[in-house]
């Protein structure tokens, strides 16, 4: 196992190499060179199971199975800023176990993970979003019209106007599911009087505009691992439960990893800011389509400077 340096040790290391002349660009450059960065580790184990029990062509789930808090700034140090390197997911999950179509081993799913980046309206608002992980959305546009209206939180729009490839393959997963129940539950939430409980401040004012309507899947939120499909569970046979690696790097640190069933993260990194929260979803969709989740770990990696 690497070594992990705690924030002491950056700061440590920092000041020996700046004590040989260095100026402080190149020694922070330095250390990124080095991946000489901290951690933090947000997981979960709890086993999650999405499944269609209506056998419905309209079926589409998705539920906040983890979430993990930015980096912190640390009081005694106000002149310093966490900034984030890299994320790296560790997924242990799998599909149904059949299809009836000739996409057997390939991840042309309907069972899969998505990432999303939460933002408050309020700067500096504490976050009490454990209370509110543990709902089951037909789609992604009802839950973001819900905390947004009622929370205050506001799910960031993905920069690229392009759709993911991985949704490409049906129409399905190209296109918001939106059943009769779907639409009824979205009125609903217009309706309701809002239990935001901090002011709306002038950002959230114009935010209000915003439509929760969309009819294009991946708008808020990005691609992160399609569970191969049909893969087995044999005890006899390769892993019982395939684990999937994924890592998304930024800018400053171009670096990804993945299989052919995981999303680039483009510009995820990047348009973290103080404050956010980053989602992971579990979802399915079409009927037959099902999500095992085993546990999900979340590693963010981070420079001070």
């Amino acid at each position: 196992m690497s070594y992990i340096p705690s924030e002491r040790d950056v700061r440590d290391v920092r000041s020996i190499v700046a004590s040989l002349g260095f100026p402080t660009e190149l020694v922070l450059a330095i250390l990124d060179f080095a991946r000489y960065w901290p951690e933090i580790t947000n997981e979960s184990i709890v086993h999650s199971v999405l499944l269609d029990e209506e056998w419905s062509l309209d079926f589409s789930v998705a539920s906040i199975y983890l979430w993990a808090e930015l980096p912190q700034s640390d009081a005694r140090y106000e002149d310093e800023n966490p900034k984030m390197r890299e994320i790296e997911f560790t997924i242990v999950s799998h599909d149904q176990g059949w299809t009836t179509e000739d996409t057997k081993g390939s991840y042309q799913t309907s069972s899969w993970f998505e990432a999303s980046i939460f933002r408050h309206e309020t700067p500096d608002y504490p976050s009490s979003y454990r209370a509110y992980e543990d709902n089951l959305w037909t789609n992604l546009e009802i839950a973001r019209s819900f905390y947004a209206k009622h929370r205050g939180w506001h799910m960031v729009p993905r920069p690229s106007s392009h759709m993911e490839p991985q949704r490409l393959h049906c129409d399905e997963m190209k296109n918001i599911t939106w059943s009769v129940e779907a639409r009824q539950r979205q009125n609903e939430i217009y309706a309701e009087p809002s239990r935001n409980p901090q002011p709306r401040n002038a950002q959230a004012s114009i935010q209000k505009t915003e439509t929760y309507n969309e009819s294009d899947e991946g708008k808020h939120s990005w691609y992160l691992q399609g569970n191969e499909v049909a893969k087995g569970t044999s005890v006899f046979q390769g892993e019982m439960v395939k684990r999937y690696h994924v890592v998304w790097g930024c800018a400053a640190n171009p670096t990804w990893k993945g299989d052919a069933g995981a999303g680039s993260g483009e510009a995820f990194v990047d348009s973290l800011q103080k404050g956010d929260i980053i989602v992971v979803w579990s979802r399915a969709k079409r009927r037959g389509w099902e999500n095992h989740v085993y546990g999900v770990r979340m590693t963010l990696r981070y420079t001070i400077n």
